[in-house]
């Protein structure tokens, strides 16, 4: 009786243990519930076309103030140092290092005070918005926050049909679809033009 309980007892154990084994293979662990992976701003990143100031203080003679347009190569130079720096995809706070770390190593001054100054950057929003007027860019604007900062539409305006002119580019929005969905609200880029038309009706 004992080992028949025990031959009945002993295949119910290992299909128990197997089925655990097998449960245990294949559960993830549990989320740790971190905050998500911060998004880098580069709103302060140097482009193609970007007017930037350089300023050098601190030095036996006066040191200098030039203005620059950052070329399609990407590099600029300044004065006493014959090799150029790479400014694009770089911050300002970078660049001016690097152009006083080269005055330093080229024992030229000692101690270089290096100020880069990029201008602001603008978006242009025209049209049947009612107050029209250049709007400085930031790496988080769209479209409708654009709008919004001219006052937003007038009661003419024609909010289905409204563009964006990217150098060559053409762009047509649905204002009042992006307002209703998340995530339509298209971003806008440094020297966007927004234009909303009237309505005909």
């Amino acid at each position: 009786m004992r080992n028949s309980f025990y031959r009945l007892c002993l295949p119910l154990a290992c299909m128990l243990l197997s089925g655990c084994g097998g449960m245990s293979g294949t559960t993830s662990a549990p989320s740790t519930g971190g905050p998500a992976p911060a998004v880098a701003d580069t709103s302060d990143v140097m482009r193609v076309g970007d007017k930037i100031t350089i300023r050098l203080t601190g030095v036996p003679d006066d040191g200098y103030l030039i203005e620059v347009q950052i070329p399609a190569s990407g590099d600029v130079t300044v004065p006493l140092l014959s090799h150029p720096f790479h400014a694009v995809g770089r911050n300002a706070g970078d660049l001016a290092a690097e152009i006083a770390q080269a005055y330093r190593s080229g024992q030229i001054y000692t101690s270089p005070n290096v100020t880069v100054i990029p201008e602001e950057r603008y978006v242009n929003v025209g049209g049947d918005v009612r107050n029209p007027a250049r709007v400085i860019y930031t790496a988080d604007l769209t479209l409708l926050s654009a709008i919004n900062s001219c006052g937003g539409f007038t009661d003419y305006a024609n909010r289905r049909n409204v563009r964006i002119l990217r150098g060559q580019q053409v762009i047509q929005i649905d204002a009042t679809a992006a307002a209703r969905t998340p995530g339509a609200d298209p971003a806008l880029y440094a020297g966007d033009q927004v234009y909303v038309p009237r309505t005909v009706f």
